[in-house]
């Protein structure tokens, strides 16, 4: 199970920078944990922007707002105040389909805020959402996030750009890594029905 102080200290690792321990963290008290929580919500939220964990996806129906006029689109429905990156938009029915329907965010400018227009009557929408309880990031997204903030600690920490272009770089193929993974446990089901019809053909 994650925490916030092994996550840091993982991150910390990735840099030859030393451990800190719970306490340092609560009173952020040294130089290492400053550059640590300085980064920290940056580079958590840009992880979970990256790639449509399973940890952080969601699913509900949208919030039709008749206090903006759509220019282009039917419907306007309010932005969710936690999501960082809309999935797809589309009817509750094929909400699990691979092709989000058609939507545009548009800002609002006389109720300051964002709206998500479409022609989807009733829509729903899946999303990323801001999840920001490390006891519940699946390990995947631990290894991209732990990279992400040691690419942004290593130039405050120890001025070293190229680190922090290699550590950017160990996070892209961590969040690689994720999406074929997902691919493949995706397409398994699919392949082993495949081959147990071949066997049953051939009994």
């Amino acid at each position: 199970m994650a925490s916030q102080l092994n996550i840091i200290n993982l991150a910390l690792s990735h840099i030859a920078q030393s451990a800190i321990t719970q306490v340092q963290l609560d009173a952020n008290s040294t130089v290492e944990t400053q550059a640590a929580l300085r980064v920290w919500e940056f580079a958590r939220q840009e992880t979970l922007r990256s790639y449509n964990w399973g940890s952080a996806k969601t699913q509900e129906a949208l919030v039709v707002t008749t206090d903006y006029d759509p220019a282009v689109h039917t419907y306007a429905y309010v932005y969710p105040a936690n999501c960082l990156a809309i999935r797809k938009v589309n009817v509750q029915t094929s909400i699990d389909e691979t092709i989000s329907g058609d939507y545009k965010v548009v800002y609002d400018a006389d109720n300051v805020a964002l709206r998500i227009t479409t022609d989807i009557e009733d829509a729903w929408i899946e999303y990323t959402f801001d999840l920001d309880t490390p006891a519940l990031f699946d390990s995947a997204f631990v290894v991209a996030f732990a990279h992400r903030l040691a690419a942004e600690m290593a130039i405050s920490l120890n001025g070293d750009p190229k680190q922090a272009e290699a550590q950017g770089v160990l996070a892209s193929n961590a969040i690689s890594e994720a999406k074929r993974h997902d691919y493949d446990n995706k397409n398994e089901p699919h392949e082993a029905n495949e081959k147990s019809n071949f066997v049953d053909a051939r009994s």
